[in-house]
């Protein structure tokens, strides 16, 4: 009896020990995805494995990344997912994230993270040329291309303010200054067949049909019957992830950003020529109003 008693106290002292170890936090995530449902399935995988719980709140990258910046939104976000490098280098140049404590950053290309390792991307998309199956293949090449006269009234656009073609024309500034890159995107907008898309899908579905000759979309849009040119240089756009400033949770969002780079593990984009990508968020301004003076809507 007395060897069970000694059993028993020594069960009860572990269990106590359980008890008394730290529990990680729920971690809140605002995000913005094509597909909520997939993202959420990843999340619980997440839980799963760590036993760490996931709230997603999903809202449009631009907002998401405003409230993070000024503190708001119930509850608080612990993680930023962003859509676009803009908003979450826009993050992190205000001082809204902390440096991510990741062993999974050290295998991020340079040019795809923040130098002082505030951000990186969890996802890479390509801008490419796509040319209607009413077309005929071999009159354009790269994007100085859709530029030429002979093209007018065949190129189609999708708007400005959208991310792929917003950090085109940023990234267009940096390789070639503001005037040259002005003159393309003037060129452009002289050779429309129709006013500029609000989405990406429209774009393809004019491609589709004919309405459209050219156009510029990113990589992974689904263009089935669209051919493709990759343009030299490629030009790309990422979607970012970053740890919030006023985390509540930060532990636990550490955890979750260490995983997600994990399960996401980038090669360094092609044609990057070591840019850093985050060089679009920095011109991003001089890309608006390189918009607004080309009357590219």
């Amino acid at each position: 009896m007395k060897r069970l008693a000694v059993i028993a106290v020594i069960c009860l002292q572990a269990i106590a020990a359980c008890d008394s170890a730290p529990r990680l936090e729920a971690v809140v995530v605002y995000a913005t995805a094509v597909d909520e449902t997939k993202l959420v399935r990843r999340f619980a995988d997440f839980t799963d494995a760590t036993g760490i719980p996931v709230t997603v709140i999903f809202g449009d990258s631009f907002t998401n990344t405003e409230n993070v910046i000024g503190n708001r939104g119930v509850p608080p976000a612990d993680v930023l997912l962003t859509t676009t490098v803009t908003d979450i280098w826009r993050a992190a140049d205000v001082g809204a994230l902390r440096p991510i404590q990741a062993a999974a950053m050290e295998a991020v290309p340079k040019v795809l993270k923040d130098p002082d390792g505030l951000w990186a991307a969890v996802d890479v998309r390509y801008a490419v040329i796509g040319i209607s199956p009413r077309v005929q293949v071999g009159r354009v090449s790269d994007l100085d291309g859709l530029a030429h006269a002979q093209l007018s009234g065949q190129l189609c656009l999708s708007s400005s303010t959208l991310p792929v073609n917003r950090t085109l024309v940023a990234m267009l500034i940096e390789d070639l200054g503001v005037k040259p890159a002005e003159r393309i995107v003037r060129a452009w907008v002289r050779n429309l067949a129709l006013p500029p898309f609000q989405t990406e899908t429209e774009l393809v579905a004019a491609l589709q049909s004919g309405a459209c000759g050219y156009g510029i979309f990113s990589s992974s849009i689904k263009t089935e019957g669209i051919k493709r040119i990759s343009p030299k240089p490629l030009y790309i756009d990422i979607d970012g992830v970053g740890v919030a400033r006023h985390a509540r949770h930060p532990e636990s969002a550490h955890i979750l950003v260490n995983w997600i780079l994990a399960e996401n593990e980038l090669r360094e984009p092609v044609s990057s020529n070591g840019r850093n990508i985050g060089l679009a968020g920095w011109r991003d301004e001089e890309a608006a109003l390189l918009a607004e003076r080309a009357a590219y809507r």
